[in-house]
């Protein structure tokens, strides 16, 4: 559910023949910062809680886990941001207007995200507050991505495994175990309906590629349009997508 929220913020600025035009830029969080709020300021994040809650409990180690993974993306896409986050932290997915207590949204815009936090602090946690974050990063390091692939796909592909396992190795055992269950790559690039599942295994083919050729070819394929990539593919590594695919699954299974 979170993947197609994002999906749906990271792409709201991609013009009108896509989604949701300028939407998103009218969005920072609460209408504004009252009583019901206290601040924590971070490297690159502002925290924002609910007095007493547990985001508030727990704001030192989710300031140290997002700062972690900004410096993660940045390092691992060889990209540049210097932008600070707003992160805006609600109770329940009653409190924040949301579908369930994992959930969220980025705005990359306004360079702000609304989601939950709600206990346990879990991988599952870490990972909604990851992925939400990356997309804030990217979108404004990166500009606009072409397809849900490389939004939601990368967004997840380049997760710091440094405070919970949530990494490349968890990417690649989990692609392993769904075998031949799991879509064709062409079929991720191509969109249509979206899951979790599908940001996934998009993010482990990605996270395979950034491995096997860092991220100069990601970033170059990044804006593209879905008819575009397998092209581009074959051009940036010396193979098709089909091959490209093979392999991946060829390494996950070992």
């Amino acid at each position: 559910m979170a993947g197609r929220l994002l999906r749906r913020v990271a792409l709201a600025c991609l013009g009108p023949a896509l989604m949701l035009g300028l939407g998103c830029n009218n969005i920072l969080g609460p209408s504004k910062v009252d009583a019901n709020w206290r601040s924590y300021p971070g490297l690159h994040f502002m925290l924002y809680v609910r007095p007493g809650s547990f985001a508030e409990t727990n704001q030192a180690l989710l300031a140290a886990v997002l700062d972690d993974q900004f410096a993660t993306t940045l390092a691992r896409l060889e990209i540049a941001y210097g932008g600070r986050i707003s992160v805006f932290l609600y109770d329940s997915a009653a409190d924040a207007s949301l579908d369930s207590d994992r959930s969220g949204m980025g705005y990359p815009d306004t360079e702000a995200i609304r989601a939950t936090c709600a206990p346990p602090l879990d991988e599952s946690l870490v990972r909604l507050l990851a992925h939400e974050s990356n997309h804030v990063i990217q979108r404004n390091a990166m500009g606009l991505p072409g397809t849900s692939f490389m939004s939601e796909g990368l967004a997840s592909a380049v997760m710091s495994a440094r405070f919970y396992p949530i990494g490349n190795d968890r990417l690649w055992a989990w692609t392993a175990s769904r075998g031949a269950a799991l879509p064709a790559v062409s079929t991720l690039i191509a969109g249509g309906a979206w899951d979790g599942d599908d940001t996934t295994a998009s993010a482990s083919f990605l996270a395979y590629l950034l491995d096997r050729a860092g991220p100069a070819p990601i970033r170059q394929m990044y804006q593209l349009r879905s008819e575009d990539l397998p092209a581009r593919m074959r051009t940036l590594y010396g193979r098709s997508l089909e091959d490209l695919e093979r392999d991946w699954r060829a390494f996950c299974g070992k």
